[in-house]
């Protein structure tokens, strides 16, 4: 805090930039006077005086009895809502959104994040419910992360954008399309490029000399993998070789010893997996099976998630720009409930790969 100021206006400045960036939503709570004389350690009229100079500006209302209440931004009516069904399966969402939300609040446009999105429900009847909520709320916007690996997905997601559409509701696809590539729907998308991203994982293990490469994904995979597999293709193209030197492996989840095994009885000395949660397995498994890590076969992977580098052999992955991700599609968002006519705009970041010790130098002989 600045001690130049007031106490009361040091407490005021950094409560009302938590509530601009959406640490405390509209119709939170915020701590207790007394809860807050503890944290800032002064005196209750202090605090008071900071939360009565909040309410004044309208950004909370405070009742006698039941606390202080944050208040929706005063100066716009715009909201989003977050219909990522399989939210909490995937770590990079929650940076994400959480990124989106401080944006979009710097820009007064209120994110809503439902209860419900932490049910264990069927994504198809969870997308469906949280349509039929957004609508309800009359929202300007929603965050779309089509749902996969259910039937008929392109015509179900397809149907959910056209029921939003219909009620007047913007859409932002995150992440990937609705389509198979290269088709793509009319709509703004967020997301890093795919192809990109694999092409630099495959273009780092033939660097470290990987001579016998395979690619290992969870059977049926996302669009989003399929793409990463393009680009570690084209990364061996590019050097000399051929696509099809690049062998399509399947994890069986329940047993990845038997994909290791796989690996191995190949002399598969490069793995790029579709994405961190398939590499940490498949790499403990290698492990179990005295596989040597990195000397005889490298291992890399996607997302650089929270355990990457926590693993008996720290994982090298790709990491994923999640906080730009946010920044950017908040963004478009905005932009795109002020001009609704407007060019659909595809925004794809560039990540960067982390090397660790799973492919940390040449392959030894």
């Amino acid at each position: 805090m600045n001690s130049s100021k007031p106490r009361y206006l040091q407490i005021y400045n950094e409560l009302a930039s938590l509530i601009k960036k959406q640490r405390y939503s509209p119709g939170d709570l915020l701590p207790t006077e007394a809860e807050l004389c503890s944290e800032y350690k002064t005196s209750r009229p202090t605090v008071a005086k900071a939360l009565n100079l909040l309410a004044k500006e309208k950004m909370v209302r405070r009742r006698a009895g039941f606390g202080t209440q944050v208040l929706s931004p005063g100066k716009s009516t715009m909201s989003a809502g977050l219909l990522i069904p399989r939210l909490h399966e995937t770590e990079i969402f929650e940076p994400i959104c959480a990124s989106l939300t401080e944006t979009a609040g710097m820009d007064a446009m209120r994110i809503i994040r439902p209860s419900e999105l932490g049910m264990a429900l069927d994504p198809k009847a969870m997308a469906d419910l949280l349509t039929d909520r957004f609508i309800e709320e009359k929202v300007n916007g929603v965050f779309f992360t089509p749902v996969e690996h259910v039937s008929c997905q392109q015509d179900f997601n397809l149907q959910i954008i056209r029921k939003l559409r219909k009620k007047g509701i913007e859409v932002v696809l995150l992440d990937r399309d609705v389509y198979a590539w290269p088709r793509q729907t009319p709509y703004d998308l967020i997301g890093i490029d795919n192809i990109e991203a694999g092409y630099t994982m495959g273009g780092h293990l033939v660097g470290n000399g990987c001579q016998n490469m395979a690619f290992v994904s969870a059977p049926n995979p996302a669009m989003t993998v399929q793409l990463r597999r393009i680009g570690a293709r084209e990364a061996l193209v590019h050097n000399g070789r051929t696509a099809r030197e690049l062998k399509d492996i399947d994890l069986i989840p329940d047993q990845p010893e038997k994909t290791a095994k796989q690996l191995l009885d190949c002399k598969v000395d490069g793995v790029i997996c579709a994405n961190d949660a398939t590499a940490a397995p498949l790499l403990r498994a290698l492990i179990d099976l005295g596989a040597d890590i990195p000397r005889k076969i490298q291992v890399c992977g996607f997302d650089d998630v929270k355990y990457a580098s926590l693993l008996t052999v720290p994982l090298t992955s790709y990491h994923q720009p999640c906080a730009d991700i946010g920044k950017v599609a908040a963004r478009v968002m905005l932009n795109r409930i002020r001009n609704p006519q407007s060019p659909a705009h595809r925004v794809t970041l560039t990540g960067r790969i982390i090397i660790r010790n799973s492919s940390s130098g040449p392959i030894k002989e």
